[in-house]
């Protein structure tokens, strides 16, 4: 491939704003070629990579904006901090099925039992 090829094909991975693509466009052809790819293995793994990519920017972006207090996740509540809460409860509320129902979910009790870190990892 010539550097203008090359050239060409970065401005225009940037032209549609594939970041990804760009980092890891060229290891990834060396070693495309280095294993003898076909061109729909290469075309294959640089798009799945650029849609993984994406999602995990559009994940965080909507982190970003959903104005929560804290970025927590339910692996990292301690549950054995706080036996009053049932585990089994709050799995079951993590299927999101209360929002297919229509139902609202609201966490009461005293400050410091973990309200807002279970609000904000079941957001």
């Amino acid at each position: 491939m010539t550097e203008f090829t090359m050239d060409r094909l970065r401005e225009n991975l940037e032209a549609l704003k594939m970041k990804n693509t760009l980092e890891i466009l060229d290891n990834y052809l060396e070693r495309a070629v280095a294993d003898k790819l076909n061109i729909v293995e290469v075309l294959d793994h640089i798009f799945s990579e650029e849609a993984k990519s994406k999602r995990r920017r559009a994940y965080e972006k909507q982190i970003q904006m959903s104005g929560f207090p804290i970025k927590k996740t339910l692996d990292d509540f301690d549950f054995s901090f706080q036996p009053s809460i049932d585990k089994r409860q709050i799995d079951e509320l993590a299927t999101m099925r209360f929002l297919e129902n229509g139902e609202n979910v609201v966490f009461l009790g005293p400050p410091g039992v973990g309200k807002t870190h279970l609000a904000s990892a079941l957001g």
